[in-house]
């Protein structure tokens, strides 16, 4: 049974004299993946920001009916001074989720991190950061993803690893939104093109 997870009512976001976006309407459901498409500046990780909750829109309003939501930035949203272990716990603490051993042992192993687990993030390579990133939300069990450009830093195997997930995550009731300034390698994507005004 299909049920909505955000909806976006009548946004505008002009920060300075660029207006990004005027009376945008988008609504996010169970088995949804929402691309989000356009050129560098247009708003597409604001818009991000703005459904996460981390920035405010100067008209409208957004609606959330699930929560948390899990949100991939551009910076990971990692600890660096913790280890690959410690980020993992420390997401089912701040989620509320209990933290399964053997699930995470499962995702380190299938992002090819299970030999960097007790490195600090600071030490890994950014592949490896977008992979911890990844395993931190599966880790947090989110219903709705906001991705920002989730295929960057990716190697090939990694690339195809992320799409599994995310059909296999939307197939299982969960949805995403995901931000992209080139076609994404997902065909059941509805497309969103943000222009500049």
């Amino acid at each position: 049974m299909s049920s909505t997870h955000l909806t976006v009512n009548n946004i505008h976001c002009q920060p300075g004299s660029q207006e990004l976006f005027n009376g945008l309407n988008i609504s996010v459901s169970t088995g949804e993946i929402i691309e989000l498409r356009g050129p560098n500046g247009c708003g597409k990780s604001t818009l991000l920001r703005i459904m996460a909750g981390l920035q405010q829109p100067d008209s409208g309003s957004i609606t959330r009916y699930v929560d948390p939501i899990g949100y991939l930035g551009h910076k990971f949203g990692l600890a660096s001074i913790l280890t690959v272990q410690e980020n993992l716990r420390w997401t089912s603490v701040l989620t509320g989720a209990k933290f399964d051993t053997v699930r995470a042992q499962e995702f380190l192993e299938k992002f090819e991190l299970r030999t960097a687990v007790n490195k600090l993030i600071q030490e890994l390579s950014t592949g490896q950061k977008r992979r911890c990133s990844f395993v931190c939300l599966l880790i947090g069990k989110y219903e709705l993803w906001l991705l920002d450009e989730p295929f960057a830093s990716l190697d090939s195997k990694g690339e195809e690893l992320v799409r599994e997930l995310i059909q296999e995550h939307c197939g299982n009731g969960g949805s995403a939104v995901i931000a992209s300034h080139a076609a994404l390698p997902l065909a059941q994507a509805m497309q969103v093109d943000l222009g500049i005004s």
